[in-house]
C-alpha cells in the first residue's frame, strides 16, 4: 500500500465510486449536470491545481529550486496560449486542451502505478510491459474512438479531431483487450499457483497496483467508450482525476513529513500531518477559489468577440499545471559512476 489499506481503498475504490455516481447523476439531465460540474470545478479541479504548488512553492527551498516554473514559465505559457488563440481561436484552444488533458490523465495513472510498484518492492527502473500496456492502451483506444466520432463540439465550443478510420480503432481496441486478458491471466496464476510462464512480460505487482489498474480500465472505458456524449463522458474521468490527485499528493506529502514537522518547512510540514488532513484540504480549496474567482471576475469583463480572454487565461493555467506536473513528478535518473 502507499499509505495504508484504508486510505488506499479510498484512493482507488472510493474515488472511482465518486466519479461513477456523480457522472451518472450528471447524465440524467442538464440541470444536474450543471450542479455536478460546479462541484467538480470548485471543490475538486481548482483545489487539485492548487495542491500541485504544495510541491514547489510552499517552502523557501522548493521555491528556489523551482524558480523558473514559478516565475519564468507562466508568462511563456500565457504568451503561447494567447498566440494559439489569436491564430486559431477557440477551436485550437479547445482541441489542445482535450487531447493534452487525455495524455495528462494517462501520465498520472502511469505515475501512481509506478508508485505502487515501488511500494510493493519492485525495481522502480524495471518495466511491467503488460501493466503499462493497459495503462496506455485503453486511453489510446478511447481517444481514437472519440476522434473517429468526429464530434464538432466539446462543452458547446468547437473541437477539431483527426480523421481516424474505424479499422484502426478496432485494432487498437483488440490489442488493449488482449493485453488485459494476458495481464488478468498473470494475476490469476500468481494468486493460484507458481508463475512459470510470462516472466518475460514483466513481474506482477501488489494487490494495490492491481486494483488501481482495474480502476483505470473502468473509468477510461466509461468515459471514452461507453458514454456516447463526449462532454458527459469527459466529466466522469475529470472527477476521478481531480479527486485522486488531491488524495495522492496529500499522501506523498504526509509520507515526506512522517517523522513530524520539519523546522526548515514549518508551514507545509505541519499542514501535512495526518491530523491536519481536513485543514490541508481547506487550504487547497481556499487557494483554488482565491485564484480562480478573481481570475474569472477580471477576465470576464473582456470582449469575447476580440479574443476569448477567459478561455486563454484558464487554459494557460491548465497548460502550466500540466508542464509543472511533468517536471516535479519525474523520477530522477541514476547518476553514472
Amino acid at each position: 500500500w502507499l499509505y495504508g489499506p484504508r486510505f488506499d481503498l479510498c484512493l482507488i475504490l472510493g474515488v472511482l465510486v465518486l466519479a461513477l455516481v456523480l457522472g451518472g447523476v450528471a447524465s440524467i439531465n442538464p440541470v444536474l449536470f450543471g450542479w455536478v460540474l460546479f462541484f467538480d470545478l470548485w471543490l475538486l479541479a481548482y483545489p487539485h491545481v492548487a495542491s500541485t504548488y504544495t510541491r514547489v512553492a510552499f517552502d523557501r527551498h522548493s521555491a528556489r529550486k523551482h524558480w523558473f516554473l514559478l516565475t519564468g514559465l507562466p508568462p511563456l505559457v500565457l504568451l503561447g496560449t494567447g498566440a494559439a488563440a489569436f491564430m486559431g481561436g477557440v477551436l485550437v484552444l479547445n482541441t489542445i486542451y482535450f487531447y493534452w488533458q487525455s495524455w495528462h490523465y494517462t501520465r498520472q495513472s502511469y505515475g501512481i502505478a509506478r508508485a505502487y510498484r515501488r511500494a510493493g518492492g519492485r525495481d522502480p527502473g524495471g518495466r511491467d510491459w503488460l501493466g503499462d500496456g493497459i495503462l496506455f492502451g485503453f486511453p489510446l483506444w478511447g481517444v481514437l474512438q472519440r476522434a473517429s466520432e468526429q464530434s464538432p463540439t466539446f462543452y458547446e465550443t468547437p473541437l477539431w479531431s483527426p480523421q481516424v478510420p474505424h479499422a484502426l480503432v478496432f485494432v487498437v481496441g483488440l490489442l488493449a483487450l488482449l493485453t488485459l486478458a494476458a495481464w488478468t491471466l498473470r494475476q490469476l496464476r500468481v494468486r493460484l499457483g507458481p508463475l512459470d510462464l510470462g516472466n518475460h512480460l514483466g513481474p506482477p505487482a501488489s494487490t494495490g497496483h492491481a486494483l488501481f489498474v482495474l480502476s483505470h480500465i473502468i473509468i477510461t472505458a466509461v468515459s471514452y467508450l461507453l458514454i456516447a456524449d463526449i462532454t458527459r463522458g469527459w466529466l466522469f474521468i475529470n472527477i476521478w482525476h481531480n479527486a485522486q490527485y488531491l488524495l495522492f499528493v496529500w499522501a506523498i506529502n504526509a509520507r515526506r513529513f512522517r517523522d513530524g514537522p520539519d523546522p526548515t518547512r514549518p508551514f507545509l510540514s505541519r499542514l501535512c500531518q495526518p491530523s491536519q488532513a481536513l485543514r490541508y484540504a481547506l487550504v487547497c480549496a481556499a487557494l483554488g477559489i482565491g485564484f480562480y474567482w478573481p481570475l474569472g471576475e477580471l477576465t470576464g469583463r473582456g470582449a469575447w468577440q476580440v479574443l476569448p480572454l477567459v478561455l486563454v487565461c484558464h487554459q494557460a493555467v491548465n497548460f502550466h499545471h500540466y508542464l509543472v506536473d511533468a517536471v516535479i513528478w519525474r523520477s530522477p535518473r541514476p547518476r553514472r559512476a
